[in-house]
């Protein structure tokens, strides 16, 4: 805003001062005589005097809300219906959406001998066998059913269905290897013993028929002392490989057909590779690994009891721990190759390690 000089009047259009004349000097219609300047502020001054009120009433004034023009909300005001709550309104959204949804059933296993619980199910995406473990107090049982491949979309029948085994053994993990290679680990035996039991599961032929391998008829099981709480398969390669998370600590699993090798590996900052769950090791409480998960073909993630997850790298045979998580580890899952969400009793975090696949 330019200042004022006595005398003169600045005109904002023209952007210059000029000097006031007075009225009897003044050339009749003057602009800038002593009355004209007069009546020019008096307007400008009225000018800012509605401007500011507009201002102040657009301040103060309550809105309607834009939601109140919804035809649906005029509807409602018609036949004298009352605004409902946001969490009553979305109530009944979900029950709308849910009325439209049904259940479809894929298969029914058969009990053995028993009902049973199903405890896990996998589907081999490549061949369609359907895999499901079933518990009932302490014995485990595994079914597989082959698909009907004669229609475009795979369907299961009873006929169809074989019980690959029936243990009076806890069912802790089942997971299925990209080379179709399932492995089931079962603890808690009737002497407490633990064994791990892989199967090979069959492809489809030419003409669609399952046909199991010849050393299927000589079922493995590889017997440990340490009890099992979880596995997981490598996500590439050509011979399965699987990772194994035990009470004592790290194991691999490698192999094919009737030949498998059992591998320890070590805890970070442990020198102790025979017995690493005796004392604190590396600074860990315990060596009990309730969670792996693969986060490369050559990286391993394995979450602890007490909350600690350590990487493993194969090629370097070298452990650290990188992620502290606040509760005891029940679940890791690979989100990306820099992310990995690890679930624990209470609460679920996303976690990125820097350069978790580097530093080791």
């Amino acid at each position: 805003m330019n200042r004022e000089i006595p005398g003169f009047y600045y005109d904002p259009e023209k952007k210059k001062y000029f000097k006031i004349q007075a009225n009897h000097k003044a050339t009749p219609g003057s602009q800038y005589s002593n009355d004209a300047v007069k009546r020019k502020r008096a307007g400008h001054e009225k000018c800012e005097r509605k401007a500011r009120l507009v201002r102040r009433i657009e301040k103060e004034k309550i809105k309607r809300a834009e939601c109140l023009q919804n035809p649906l909300i005029q509807a409602y005001r018609e036949v004298g219906t009352l605004p409902m709550p946001r969490c009553v309104e979305h109530e009944r959204r979900g029950l709308a959406y849910a009325s439209q949804l049904f259940r479809n059933q894929l298969h029914q296993f058969e009990p053995w001998p028993d009902q049973y619980t199903i405890k896990h199910i996998l589907r081999n995406p490549r061949s369609g066998i359907l895999i499901a473990s079933g518990h009932r107090g302490g014995e485990s049982s595994v079914s597989v059913c082959f698909p009907d491949c004669d229609q475009e979309k795979w369907t299961y029948h009873r006929t169809m269905e074989r019980l690959l085994f029936k243990e009076q053994y806890r069912l802790s993990s089942l997971c299925l290897s990209h080379t179709g290679y399932l492995l089931a680990t079962m603890d808690s035996g009737p002497n407490g013993d633990s064994f791990l039991a892989p199967r090979m599961l069959p492809d489809p032929d030419e003409g669609g028929d399952y046909r199991w391998p010849p050393f299927f008829s000589h079922p493995i099981r590889i017997r440990t002392t340490s009890s099992l709480w979880c596995s997981s398969p490598s996500p590439i390669g050509n011979v399965p490989h699987f990772a194994v998370g035990t009470s004592d600590g790290l194991y691999t699993l490698e192999g094919y057909g009737g030949s498998w090798t059992l591998s320890k590996k070590p805890f970070p900052g442990g020198n102790d590779t025979e017995h690493p769950g005796k004392g604190r090791v590396g600074g860990l409480s315990h060596a009990l690994i309730t969670a792996v998960e693969w986060l490369s073909s050559d990286v391993i993630a394995a979450g602890l009891k007490d909350s600690t997850i350590f990487l493993h790298d194969i090629r370097s045979r070298g452990s650290a721990a990188r992620l502290q998580h606040p509760h005891a580890v029940t679940k890791l899952r690979k989100l990306d190759p820099y992310r990995i969400v690890v679930a624990g009793i209470n609460s679920v975090i996303l976690s990125s390690p820097p350069k978790c696949y580097i530093t080791l």
